[in-house]
């Protein structure tokens, strides 16, 4: 059954509209259009209708409990990150794709500044409920066992438990997209630092199609930009992060060099349907209000590279990338900063009221008093703190004797960053507290 014809415009203009906050915040980086903005999407704000917490959208459920956390305020500064990926489905592909470009960008309304972090391929990390796998295979593995939210959501999910910064977007294109802003930009310029030969490039049929670019400056149409964005076969995924940066600047640069006003239709409707995004329109007119005052110069870039990884050969014989979590962590927090008063003391965290009991499983006999004092600090109950059974602990343990207090569970994760094979559950066992937590040598308390 066809869906009504108001349901497929109302669509359209939706789509249309995350397209053009995408151009915005990623290539343009300037408010050209706000009052246009808010024209298109007044109604479609006017409908949603979200409830509130401290004047952050809610979504709630039928049985009237929230199902997501409490969305950053950008309007009051409040930072927001986002995960934008790039997917390597080809024609033939229907369904579950992996993504091959991972980057975290992260926005700071307040200061006016932001972030980039590109993340390899071929990392191995824990995938929540899935086991351990490359991180670009999260998107598959959340459409194929139909993860709630989907594969985007699990990207997100496992994001969040390794890096240790809450996801609160995502951005999902397709090559398609890539190549029709580029080609609509009228292609790019880039300074290519060294001769590129790739006679194995994958085309999109799982044939090959040789690649050769030579050092100097180069103009690129989007299949050319492509193809340089993804190239790896020599100089592995650190080489292509950097392209893949590169390439972003360029994009930007070109956008802000045009009149970027009379290319909008025809962006929009090259863009159109092949971004997917869970932004909302209020969402969307907030980010291009704050993106508009950043300035090219107070943006980071960071790359997860080899100084960061190891690479290893799985049991199976694939080739991944183990990865330093202390390095990767000051990466992050270079680029990143922790935003404690907005991740941490939400309101459904303070909600939920968990009784939570630290314990020491290190030989430093000063670490449970003193994360004690920083989770308080953080708004967290702490019935009391302790020893553990012994003090040998390698990593950082989570036992949840409740299975209602997901969200701070969720949140001693992500800030402990535990592999979610060291996060149990044991409802049947009677306990005074909801949530223990065994310190394990993986973990330092912050200053």
């Amino acid at each position: 059954m066809s869906q009504p014809r108001t349901r497929r415009r109302s669509t359209r203009m939706l789509i249309e509209l995350l397209a053009i906050v995408f151009i915005t915040l990623f290539v343009c980086g300037a408010l050209f259009f706000g009052f246009q903005i808010y024209e298109t999407a007044r109604q479609a704000v006017l409908a949603l209708g979200r409830p509130e917490i401290n004047g952050k959208p809610l979504v709630v459920s039928e049985t009237g409990q929230p199902t997501r956390e409490p969305m950053p305020n950008i309007s009051a500064g409040e930072r927001v990150n986002l995960l934008a990926m790039g997917t390597d489905c080809r024609p033939i592909d229907k369904g579950a794709c992996r993504t091959d470009t991972m980057m975290i960008a992260t926005l700071d309304p307040k200061m006016a500044t932001a972030g980039v972090v590109t993340i390899p391929r071929d990392l191995w990390v824990p995938i929540p409920g899935i086991g351990e796998s490359r991180i670009n295979t999260a998107n598959w593995h959340g459409v194929v066992n139909k993860y709630p939210g989907g594969g985007p959501a699990l990207a997100k999910k496992t994001v969040e438990y390794n890096f240790g910064r809450r996801i609160h977007y995502y951005v999902l294109v397709d090559f398609n997209g890539f190549r029709r802003v580029i080609d609509k930009l009228g292609g790019i310029d880039i300074d290519v630092p060294k001769t590129i030969n790739d006679p194995t490039y994958p085309d999109e049929n799982f044939g090959y199609s040789p690649l050769y670019i030579p050092a100097g400056r180069t103009h690129m149409n989007g299949e050319l930009a492509l193809k340089y964005a993804r190239t790896r076969h020599q100089d592995g995924d650190f080489g292509r992060s950097k392209r893949q940066i590169q390439v972003l600047l360029a994009v930007r640069d070109k956008a802000l060099r045009l009149d970027v006003i009379p290319k909008l239709p025809g962006l929009v409707q090259e863009m159109w349907g092949v971004i997917d995004t869970d932004l909302k329109p209020p969402e969307v007119i907030a980010l291009a209000q704050a993106a508009s005052k950043v300035k090219t110069e107070n943006i980071k870039y960071g790359s997860i590279d080899q100084t960061m990884t190891v690479e290893y050969r799985e049991r199976t014989g694939a080739d991944v990338l183990w990865f330093d979590r202390a390095k990767v962590g000051q990466l992050i927090d270079q680029i990143i900063p922790r935003d404690m008063t907005a991740n941490v003391q939400s309101a459904l965290v303070k909600r939920e009221a968990a009784s939570i009991i630290v314990l020491n499983g290190t030989p430093n006999a000063q670490v449970a008093e003193q994360t004690t004092k920083f989770l308080q600090a953080q708004g967290f109950q702490i019935f009391s703190y302790g020893n553990a059974d012994r003090f040998d602990y390698a990593n950082t343990v989570l036992i949840d004797y409740t299975g209602t207090k997901s969200v701070t569970l969720d949140e001693l994760a992500r800030i402990f960053r535990v592999d979610p094979a060291n996060v149990r559950r044991t409802t049947n066992i009677r306990s005074d507290v909801d949530i223990r937590v065994i310190l394990g040598a993986d973990w330092t308390p912050p200053r």
